[in-house]
């Protein structure tokens, strides 16, 4: 990456050579099939709603109308459903905003099938540099188990996140439900930010346990060093997507300094992705909604303008069985096109564990004290690394803009907007208890790139005062005892 935060030579479609012409050919193979790709889609979808009965609750469409106007109003009280303002924009009328012909898509290509994790993490996880990633996911058990008509047959009853109400509590429907609610003519056809899936993996849930049987992680991503902390104590990280077209995320960077990708199943997403270091104030100005479809409709088209003063952005349509790696810190929107399906994940590796680290014991203390434990006894490099930054004072959280929490009106993370707690929490509209203490991570960021690691939005922080003097277990203990107070 250059000294500027832009990615350098990897950027500029003069130096990279047969890269970049390979992927802008491959760009307008995908540009010319898309079409056809969206019309199945279409077709499978429409199949998939057809079979959705008319009702299970009094035979009339009433019972879904009723439920799908009760998580519009959770998850976006700002707007009246009654006076139509979930489309007061007319963004559905604008064809234009799914167009991608203008678009420059010069973000390399890489075949994962003929790359080692070593290979990876020198050539594009160590510098930071985003890339598309071909191959992981062609063999996934989900190409089939996640169709609209095969996730409907399965899960159609089981209920999904859409969405986070005022008070953080997760808004949920149906599959079928959600389904029918992306046909309906008066919903996400006319809607100008759809609802949208942004669910939250837990082996603990049913749909959780059914999805995670159908996808691996790719060898280059599998290090994930937040496992040491117990499943339990990390931060949400991994999520199933699910969204219509003009869903998605505004632009945002992944919360903790964590690292993302973005398996694509289905349908096309597009990305703009800036380098870290761009000002917030340019990306994010006053008066801009915070939904994805608000952000490429004013924002993007003044990082076109000659007096645009940051970073032009790497722009990028995402197809059908390709991954998006997004590194650590940077910037990026996502806006979907048609109907998609996709699986992210956020993670930690040892390419990117200082600044990570430097984050979690700002946000999690307690979580941090007990990885830091746990990194003693199987990855003492790692917390020798950890001891030093303390000692250099460097273990504390500098003032940055790097946590922002924007998406579409799903919002939860990297592919979005609004804050959500996690996904245990109670579907709106439910009885919940009088009080409720909120995650430790506060609320959450629904990011396309991961999209949805927990947001540093704690006012409780615990210092592990730690010795180089004293044996490993003897602070391993240490950590795990202040990690209790």
């Amino acid at each position: 990456m250059a000294p500027d935060g832009s990615l350098g030579e990897a950027a500029t479609p003069s130096s990279q050579g047969g890269d970049a012409l390979n992927a802008m050919d491959g760009s307008r193979r995908e540009t010319e099939n898309s079409q056809h790709q969206m019309e199945r889609q279409q077709l499978d979808l429409t199949a998939a709603a057809a079979a959705v009965p008319p009702s299970d609750e009094g035979g009339s469409s009433s019972s879904f109308e009723r439920k799908v106007r009760r998580a519009k109003r959770a998850a976006r009280s700002e707007l009246s459903v009654s006076k139509g303002e979930w489309s007061k924009h007319g963004y559905a009328s604008r064809p234009d905003l799914l167009q991608t012909s203008h678009l420059v898509d010069t973000l390399p290509r890489a075949d994962a099938s003929c790359m080692t994790a070593e290979q990876f993490a020198a050539q594009w996880e160590t510098p930071r540099r985003p890339c598309i990633l071909t191959g992981l996911c062609d063999a996934w058990p989900a190409q089939q188990a996640w169709t609209p008509a095969a996730l409907l047959s399965h899960l159609g009853d089981c209920k999904f996140k859409v969405g986070s109400d005022d008070d953080g509590y997760a808004v949920r429907l149906k599959l079928k439900h959600f389904l029918e609610y992306c046909q309906h003519p008066q919903h996400a056809p006319a809607d100008d930010s759809p609802l949208y899936i942004f669910a939250h993996l837990e082996r603990r849930r049913e749909e959780g346990k059914a999805l995670l049987q159908h996808y691996t992680v790719p060898p280059m991503f599998s290090e994930d060093l937040m496992r040491l902390a117990g499943e339990r104590r990390r931060p949400p990280y991994r999520w199933f997507v699910m969204g219509p077209a003009r869903s998605g995320s505004s632009v945002h960077v992944d919360p903790l300094a964590t690292s993302a990708w973005n398996a694509l199943l289905s349908g096309h997403k597009r990305w703009a992705l800036f380098p870290p270091g761009t000002p917030r104030e340019l990306l994010k100005p006053a008066g801009v909604e915070r939904e994805a479809a608000s952000w490429f409709t004013h924002v993007w088209p003044r990082t076109q303008a000659p007096d645009w003063q940051g970073p032009r952005p790497i722009d990028v349509v995402q197809g059908p069985g390709e991954t998006m790696f997004v590194p650590a810190g940077w910037w990026h929107a996502v806006l979907n096109l048609d109907l998609t399906v996709a699986v992210t994940q956020n993670y930690a590796s040892t390419a990117n564990f200082p600044p990570v680290w430097r984050h979690t014991k700002k946000g999690r203390p307690k979580m941090s004290a007990r990885w830091l434990a746990a990194l003693r006894q199987q990855r003492p490099d790692l917390a020798a690394v950890a001891d030093e930054m303390a000692a250099a004072g460097k273990d504390g959280l500098a003032g940055s803009g790097s946590s922002s929490s924007s998406s579409s009106s799903s919002s939860s993370s990297s592919d979005s907007s609004g804050s959500s707690s996690s996904d245990s929490d109670s579907e709106a509209g439910a009885s919940r208890p009088a009080k409720r203490r909120r995650g430790e991570d506060g609320s959450r960021q629904q990011d396309e790139g991961g999209n949805g690691c927990a947001a540093v939005d704690i006012k409780a922080h615990v210092d592990v005062h730690q010795s180089a003097a004293v044996p490993a277990t003897q602070r391993a203990a240490h950590d795990l005892a202040a990690a209790e107070h």
